[in-house]
């Protein structure tokens, strides 16, 4: 949609033209819309929501949001389950992992549901392998508030550490990466 918005296509949404706009300028704007929706889709989501041939892109995005803007109850419920069951299976490159968590609070913002930060952070946490479990505890019994981000970065820097010397990251690299010891050592 920002794309559209970019571009000056949000027009064939809504049909407010600008009063000089010919018919002709109409119906290619219309067309492109529909294309870069199209584009912007991947195959099997297409043929879901591609019904017919005289296909606009005002339709095809109602079909689009009736897909996937469902606020029902057991939409928001299953959407919350898949959250707090989440779990990262052995092997999995933390990236995906966090790409994976992020598609889930993507959802939970879509479905309108609202979780806090320390809430979200302690789910990452909590899906973690048992190999980042001091990284879990380091975080978990610090005495500040969590964020999503200091918890990635706590990861990412755990992962690069675990990746050249080979070992489980032990509790002081994540205060370190955390700052925590750097404000210890400055109050000392």
């Amino acid at each position: 949609m920002a794309l559209l918005r970019r571009k000056g296509s949000i027009h064939a949404f809504n049909g407010k033209y600008p009063d000089n706009t010919l018919n002709s300028d109409k119906e290619k704007i219309e067309r492109d819309v529909l294309t870069v929706i199209q584009l912007s889709l991947t195959p099997n989501v297409l043929c879901e929501v591609s019904t017919s041939t005289d296909e606009t892109a005002k339709k095809l995005w109602k079909r689009l949001e009736g897909l996937y803007q469902d606020r029902s109850v057991t939409t928001r419920m299953l959407i919350q389950r898949r959250l707090h069951t989440f779990k990262m299976d052995s092997g999995t490159l933390l990236q995906d992992h966090l790409d994976a968590f992020n598609k889930f609070v993507m959802d939970l913002q879509t479905a309108r549901i609202k979780k806090d930060e320390g809430t979200l952070a302690c789910a990452l946490l909590f899906s973690l392998t048992s190999k980042y479990r001091d990284i879990e505890n380091s975080i978990m019994y610090s005495k500040e508030h969590i964020t999503i981000e200091q918890v990635r970065q706590t990861l990412y820097s755990c992962d690069v550490r675990m990746h050249f010397e080979g070992n489980k990251c032990d509790e002081t690299s994540g205060i370190f990466v955390r700052g925590l010891l750097a404000n210890r050592e400055g109050a000392n």
